[in-house]
């Protein structure tokens, strides 16, 4: 029997529609029932998406006669053959969403996810199939995909998960090459804005050369980032040797801005490794037509957030203080969410497709997210690891470890080899760490976690006048978060279980006034608390809740510290300074900087 052979044509010639035409020629089918599968979601993005939705005029013939084709589910179409045979599917996809996970066809560029775009055929998931892309004759492409003869526009995917993991971008877009390793690595920018693309090139290089020093070696024959610049914030996603990252125009400057552009991006490499090699077995091969869960996804993406910020720390292109007040910003954020005593990082892994993704106005009060803890909890993992074995081995050791054993031979672990891993490595019992901090909601101590290196967490106020040599004791608080709808009405969003109003406002009340005088923004909502009023002190708060005029009183609160510092301990011991300087790679003279305002 002859083995189908698999070509898909997308044909982006007309971009001002927004429609993909995609033909999808099916050779040497043999006969029998046949099934069309459109992915419902993309692996890296934990959110059942429904690309059939997009889809559009779908029809088919066999052999040059018309098909008959039969929807039967959402994203299932079904055809009978009675013999081998050609078969042509042919079906236009609306694409107009500009997102890392979506895809964009305008005048100036054609993006695609292939989850959006690609029919399973059957379960022939293993062969080889063929993309041709008809395009203007002036648009180029840059794909992770494998160019066909240096063809500009005919690729090669060795078998589905590929193909589906093998973003595409297709247009004018500026390309930017280095090399590392005698391995080519293009960067691809749609879009202009304020970016320095020499800088940008070399700190790219510089986080691809820092994180391949903690494997030894880049397991890719070819890398390719994929930049979109534009007016939104859109996050980035990983593929299997490229990344898509979606920054705003205007962001490579200042610094606190930039900084934000080579965390996204150290994030989306480091996953080549974490997530797409070394992952749990139910992360690849997918199944894409339905939810895939596992608990894990606080070492799959907390961790990646941890190494991205460390890599960037080793790659010199973040200075300690850089560093450092980052960690204490993401630790004073955990500790004023009172979801942290809510839910696990485990339920939090779990629940991702119905809770991460999909926020309500009482998240922050049940809900941790696993980005943030699972970024804090590795530091602590990591500094536990050092500290036990005299700082002889690392979270590093763990990885590789797992990268060897697991990643390089294409293969996912069972959950529970994570933590055996780490005891192989730290040559105890972590048990208790696990259950306190991965399964538990112990509030993760910090401040015993970082004194092994050396280290002090300091809990202040800022102070409203701008000194910050004299912090007050405190700030009053109402217990809630606001935010300005259309830059006009000050509405609330959330209403925090631990604060003074937690039974009296509620989410998406508009506040109008506080003692009689009008609230216009935010801003000036915390200014009037800070500056007028203590803890303690009973305010009137005026608000519209669905259409109604209402006052309401508060007894206001402290409000949680809302300025996280870490600084050098002067008395910490040589162990922990020696600690301290392998972990950041910086000399212990270096942490005074710290301390300096």
């Amino acid at each position: 029997m002859a083995t189908p052979k698999l070509q898909f044509v997308v044909n982006c010639l007309e971009p001002g529609l927004h429609v993909y035409r995609v033909t999808l020629h099916i050779t040497d089918l043999p006969a029998g029932k046949h099934h069309l599968t459109l992915p419902v979601w993309t692996p890296g993005a934990y959110e059942i998406q429904d690309f059939a939705r997009h889809l559009f005029q779908i029809d088919a013939s066999l052999n040059e006669t018309p098909l008959e084709l039969a929807h039967t589910a959402k994203n299932v179409w079904e055809f009978d053959t009675y013999d081998t045979a050609t078969v042509i599917v042919r079906y236009q996809v609306y694409a107009y969403e500009l997102g890392v996970d979506t895809s964009h066809l305008d005048q100036t560029h054609a993006y695609w996810n292939g989850a959006q775009l690609f029919f399973l055929v059957d379960d022939y998931k293993d062969l080889p199939i063929e993309v041709v892309i008809e395009a203007p004759p002036e648009w180029h492409v840059s794909t992770g995909l494998e160019r066909l003869e240096d063809h500009p526009y005919r690729f090669r995917a060795a078998n589905y998960d590929l193909l589906i993991d093998s973003p595409v971008e297709v247009g004018t877009h500026r390309r930017l090459t280095f090399t590392v390793d005698n391995v080519p690595h293009e960067v691809a920018i749609w879009g202009h804005g304020n970016e320095d693309t020499t800088r940008l090139l070399n700190d790219i290089e510089a986080i691809v050369r820092t994180q391949r020093e903690l494997f030894g070696g880049l397991p890719y024959a070819h890398y390719t980032f994929i930049l979109h610049l534009s007016d939104r914030r859109g996050g980035g996603l990983e593929h299997l040797n490229s990344t898509t990252c979606s920054v705003h125009r205007f962001s490579f400057r200042p610094w606190k801005e930039y900084r934000r552009v080579l965390e996204l991006i150290a994030h989306e490499f480091f996953h080549l490794w974490n997530v797409k090699r070394i992952h749990p077995e139910m992360l690849g091969p997918f199944d894409y037509n339905r939810e895939v869960y596992t608990h894990l996804l606080w070492a799959m993406e907390g961790f990646t957030d941890y190494y991205a910020y460390l890599s960037l720390r080793r790659a010199g292109l973040f200075t300690l203080k850089d560093y450092c007040g980052g960690l204490a910003e993401r630790m004073q954020r955990y500790e004023q969410l009172p979801g942290r005593f809510v839910q696990s990082l485990g339920e939090s892994s779990f629940d991702t497709w119905i809770k991460l993704y999909k926020p309500d106005a009482d998240s922050p009060n049940r809900t941790i997210s696993y980005y943030l803890k699972g970024d804090l909890v590795g530091t602590c993992l990591d500094l536990e690891i050092r500290q036990r074995t005299e700082n002889r081995a690392s979270l590093d050791d763990v990885l590789r470890r797992l990268y060897d054993r697991y990643g390089q031979h294409g293969v996912g672990f069972p959950e529970s080899v994570y933590q055996d891993t780490v005891e192989e490595v730290a040559q105890s019992s972590f048990e208790e760490f696990f259950q306190s901090y991965i399964w538990g909601t112990d509030p993760v101590p910090f401040d015993h976690y970082l004194a092994y290196a050396g280290l002090l967490l300091e809990r202040r106020y800022k102070n409203p006048d701008g000194d910050e040599n004299e912090a007050p004791p405190s700030w009053p608080w109402l217990g809630i978060a606001t935010g300005n709808v259309k830059g006009q009405d000050l509405v609330v969003e959330h209403v925090y279980v631990n604060g003074p109003a937690r039974d009296r406002i509620n989410p998406g009340d508009r506040v109008l006034a506080l003692n009689g005088f009008e609230i216009p923004s935010n801003d000036e909502l915390g200014r009037r608390l800070r500056l007028d009023y203590h803890s303690g002190d009973t305010v009137e708060v005026t608000v519209v809740r669905r259409g109604e005029l209402k006052t309401v009183t508060v007894v206001l609160e402290d409000a949680p510290p809302n300025d996280y510092r870490i600084v050098a301990n002067p008395d910490a011991p040589p162990s922990a300074r020696q600690l301290f300087e392998t972990w950041l790679k910086a000399s212990w003279d270096d942490a005074a900087s710290l301390s300096a305002k």
